[in-house]
């Protein structure tokens, strides 16, 4: 571990964590995107962190937004009860006299889930659940005709003391529309209920029977003015490069641990390395997004997209700060960028000494930048694999996104142990020589995923060069390893550190959006995309087309779409394969 967190880690504080979450919970209980309070949340915070000493300010961006209005549930046969609802946000609202609507049960609300059911004009019933995520039910649930989605919360059966209504967001397309984008928005009526009325709904739909609902629903959808604070820490031997630690500040009323406490870490972690910054060696932008839950990443997408060229060119990579010290949480749980996973897991196991697996990190939350090669973390103390069974997927606790997310839901053995990780990956980005990539397990999987596409895949579509690339470049990936591993104690303003570091996030930006989203750098993909969370998406499409006759006018389409799909990914590879010849040429000289 690096000196850096040996001298921070004594300073840590749970205590001053949950002080933070605690005041703007107490000041600003209602931080909905646009509703006031997130702009209050957002002053006080750029205040704290110019009172550090940090470089604060509030930045105002202009989102696609909403907010909710009312809703009414009415279960008019096969028997009649008034059921507790809130309208979901980004929805086309009912008429004023409401919509009579039979209700099909769809489970997770997934493509399989529809297999052999007419949803068209109707109201399906989906458990809330990250499989797939709230705004991909509503898309797919448009998609498959539907004119109204229910979404029942998690929760455990039975237990009267966890049945709240969620908050939630369907607007799917992720961060501001564009001209293509915005027809992409569901035009669906969305409704949040509890776990106990959807269950009460669902039984009856699995008993055979007709059942009917009566809705009324109403949202606003408005270009809104949301502001976001920044802390910029200038690093004293490194500053062009930075480190973005980030968590989002918007919430559902009181959202205390999604996300006050996450807020509260950030501001703990920025005071502490403010105090220390002639220590630290490279930057450090502190950034509390807004437009998370109903804008879908609108504001760490708007950053992205004014910031292109700084990031691009300077940014080192991202931690997500988010439900911090949840209560019930009994491990550390993380998912990262390919090329960081084992530096997590060793980094987790020094400061916990939990030797956990860290899986590849998927493109969720504020994951904006992944498409751009920008190394991501998100990582917090976690429920248990039993807990979430018993609750029906309720990883951020039963409370998540209800009234009852407040101060009783944290833990502060939590807080402190989320605190220790957050700071240790901070410091180790900033101030050791060689950044922490390594794309060796990067490649490993790739050659692993491509070879199971390669079976299944349309032959016509030639992917062996690409596979003989990867390979090439798993060569390639070994040798940058020793030199990391020899430039280890070096300055890091010395040439070849900086030489090898800028290479290692040029193979991030070749690689990362070709094998790990589907679209383009410059585009986002709809939030948690189902298509996009296959093996290798560009290329998964091989195996569309291999389903496909080959005689149909759609096979015909589609071929040409899979070629230039093919393409895309060739070219990253070949692109990566370019920057090892020249920046190991450099280094070697």
């Amino acid at each position: 571990m690096n000196d850096l967190y040996n001298i921070l880690k004594k300073e840590l504080s749970a205590e001053k964590n949950y002080e933070y979450a605690q005041y703007l919970t107490d000041l600003f209980p209602r931080r909905i995107s646009g509703m006031g309070d997130d702009r209050k949340a957002a002053e006080w915070i750029a205040s704290k962190f110019r009172e550090f000493g940090l470089e604060g300010e509030v930045v105002d961006f202009e989102a696609y937004n909403s907010n909710p209005v009312f809703s009414e549930v009415k279960i008019i046969r096969p028997e009649t009860m008034i059921i507790d609802s809130r309208p979901c946000c980004h929805i086309a609202s009912t008429p004023p006299e409401g919509l009579e609507v039979e209700v099909i049960y769809i489970a997770g609300g997934d493509y399989p889930d529809y297999e052999g059911k007419d949803v068209k004009g109707k109201a399906v019933l989906a458990e809330v659940s990250f499989a797939p995520g709230t705004p991909e039910k509503a898309r797919i649930a448009a998609e498959m005709g539907a004119s109204v989605i229910i979404l029942a919360n998690n929760g455990e059966d039975g237990a009267k003391d966890q049945d709240y209504v969620c908050g939630r967001g369907l607007k799917a397309v992720w961060g501001n529309p564009t001209p293509d984008t915005f027809k992409e928005i569901p035009q669906i009526v969305g409704i949040g209920i509890t776990h106990a009325a959807g269950l009460h709904i669902k039984e009856m739909c699995l008993k055979g029977e007709k059942v009917v609902v009566r809705v009324k629903a109403e949202a606003t959808r408005s270009w809104d003015m949301l502001p976001m604070p920044v802390g910029y820490l200038r690093g004293s031997e490194e500053p062009d490069k930075y480190l973005i630690v980030n968590g989002h500040l918007d919430a559902w009323e009181p959202g205390v641990t999604c996300n006050a406490t996450g807020v509260g870490t950030i501001l703990h972690l920025a005071e502490l390395f403010a105090k220390h910054r002639d220590l630290v060696k490279r930057s450090i932008y502190f950034i509390n997004w807004n437009g998370h839950e109903i804008a879908e990443s609108a504001g760490s997408t708007w950053y992205i997209d004014q910031h292109w060229d700084d990031l691009e060119g300077n940014c080192i990579g991202g931690i997500n700060i988010d439900s911090t010290g949840m209560m019930d949480a009994v491990e550390y749980r993380c998912t990262a960028s390919g090329e960081i996973m084992t530096f997590v897991k060793n980094m987790i196991k020094e400061v916990l000494d939990e030797d956990i697996e860290v899986p590849q990190l998927d493109k969720y939350g504020d994951m904006s930048f992944l498409g751009i090669g920008i190394t991501s973390i998100v990582g917090r103390m976690s429920m248990s694999d039993e807990y979430n069974e018993r609750t029906h997927g309720a990883i951020l606790g039963w409370w998540a996104h209800t009234i009852k997310d407040d101060m009783d839901k944290v833990d502060k053995a939590n807080l402190a142990k989320d605190l220790m990780i957050d700071c240790a990956i901070i410091c180790s980005y900033v101030n050791d020589a060689i950044l922490p990539y390594d794309f060796t397990a990067t490649c490993r999987d790739i050659e692993n995923k491509l070879v199971d596409i390669m079976k299944k895949a349309d032959k016509k579509i030639e992917m062996q060069s690409i596979l003989d690339n990867i390979k090439k470049l798993h060569k390639y990936s070994t040798e940058i390893n020793k030199i990391r591993a020899r430039l280890a104690n070096s300055l890091i303003t010395d040439e070849k550190v900086r030489l090898i570091n800028t290479l290692s996030l040029k193979l991030s930006q070749c690689l990362t959006w070709a094998f790990y989203t589907f679209c383009d750098r410059f585009e986002q993909n709809s939030y948690a995309y189902s298509p996009a969370a296959r093996p290798i998406p560009f290329l998964y499409t091989a195996i569309d087309l291999a389903n496909m006759d080959p005689n149909s006018l759609e096979y015909k389409l589609k071929y040409t779409e899979v070629v230039r799909n093919r393409n895309r990914v060739s070219t990253a590879v070949r692109n990566a394969l370019e920057y090892c010849n020249l920046y190991l040429s450099l280094i070697k000289n």
